[in-house]
């Protein structure tokens, strides 16, 4: 079903593609970035007193292809030491995302992402290709940064769903009007890194994201309003199985469909309207797991941020964020029924600032208190400083 959706949609864009008769010369955008990153536990049960990565990231636009076309490259590397979390010093999410993808959810120390994007109008386009989720995060105004400057911790960054993995194949719309936004990805429910992911695409179902964004004006003050709803049609373990009978075959019993819904926001509180993301304000998430099969209960997310409001400093960014991930009661409970230690709900809060230097170079510096989600750690307190340069 899902192949032929995806084949109906490229219809759509091809048909649109030989409408149009005429060519637009290419357009190459080539631009790199180089991070360095140092992090220091000062507190909690961490066996390492500091870990140091760097990451490269590549991009490559290809605009005009042909009349409405265009191309997008994303090359990832990693290299340098591991991060805290995945259970380390008992927290659950990892402390510096960008020191964990895409090393940490594959085999390789690289990958690529690519998208090939078709306008239909001037309001609708749509999408193919490998996606990068921790970039599309990265790239929202006050929470994200536009890449200029974010948060770390990963249920911060970049809040796990388990039905949106670091990196997602399939094909989005989006359709703009004046007051909404509207998208629709629909993607193979794995992650999509590794030789063996291409070979079986869609077997193991898929997943529909939809969201709908409304723009708000607010005493003349710009923000984004949102509803996310998504649907996967994979098969998880039915913890309600586990929970009642611990014998080994109840493993086997799986449960179809996890869906999750959040309610997401982002208002300025002071705004530039001579700069598109110039200012600062206040952002919150808010989403329900359906517990069974999805592990997720509840994330919680609060913050404020966005650029200085210091004077002559408006390029550079700063936030004081919340997080908590509340996870399935029905997972714990089958947890524990296997005679599992459990987990508990992990909740961090992190800030940061980041500074312009000069010739496109940016240094920074985070601090972040975890209660981890693995019973018996104490807090867990980490110190972090960045430096990266973009050309």
């Amino acid at each position: 079903m899902i192949r032929r959706i995806l084949a109906a949609l490229a219809a759509v864009s091809l048909g649109s593609v030989a409408a149009g008769s005429v060519q637009a010369q290419s357009v190459l955008d080539p631009s790199f970035e180089i991070t360095a990153f140092g992090d220091f536990p000062i507190e909690g049960d961490s066996s390492e007193d500091s870990f140091f990565n760097a990451r490269l990231d590549a991009y490559l636009a290809v605009r005009d292809i042909w009349e409405g076309g265009s191309l997008s490259f994303h090359l990832e590397y990693l290299d340098g030491d591991d991060f805290e979390g995945l259970g380390g010093a008992g927290v659950v999410w990892p402390t510096n995302v960008y020191a964990a993808v895409p090393k940490a959810t594959s085999s390789n120390n690289a990958t690529l992402s690519f998208t090939l994007t078709q306008k239909i109008t001037p309001a609708t386009s749509v999408t193919f290709g490998k996606f990068n989720v921790v970039a599309l995060a990265k790239n929202t105004p006050l929470l994200g940064g536009n890449g200029k400057g974010g948060f770390q911790y990963t249920g911060i960054a970049a809040s796990p769903t388990f039905v949106f993995p670091p990196y997602v194949f399939g094909g989005s719309l989006a359709v703009t009007t004046e007051r909404w936004n509207y998208s629709l990805m629909i993607y193979d429910p794995n992650n999509a890194q590794g030789g063996d992911f291409w070979d079986h695409l869609f077997e193991d179902g898929v997943v529909f994201n939809g969201t709908a964004t409304y723009k708000a004006q607010i005493g003349g003050l710009p923000g984004f309003y949102a509803i996310n709803l998504i649907h996967s049609t994979a098969e998880g373990t039915n913890y309600d199985s586990l929970a009642s009978n611990s014998a080994i075959d109840t493993f086997s019993q799986t449960t179809k469909g996890i869906t999750v819904a959040s309610l997401k926001f982002q208002q300025y509180l002071s705004h530039n309207p001579a700069g598109t993301n110039e200012g600062w304000g206040v952002f919150g998430q808010l989403t329900f797991g359906d517990g069974n099969p999805n592990q997720l209960d509840n994330i919680f997310v609060l913050g404020v941020g966005g650029t200085s409001p210091i004077e002559g400093r408006s390029d550079d960014r700063w936030g004081l964020a919340w997080a908590r991930f509340n996870w399935s009661d029905k997972m714990v409970a089958a947890l524990e029924a296997g005679g599992g230690a459990g987990l508990r709900d992990e909740w961090a809060v992190e800030a940061y600032y980041e500074a312009a230097l000069v010739n496109g170079m940016r240094v920074g510096a985070n601090v972040m208190h975890i209660h981890p989600g693995t019973p018996g750690y104490d807090d867990y307190t980490q110190f972090g400083v960045r430096f990266r340069a973009t050309f």
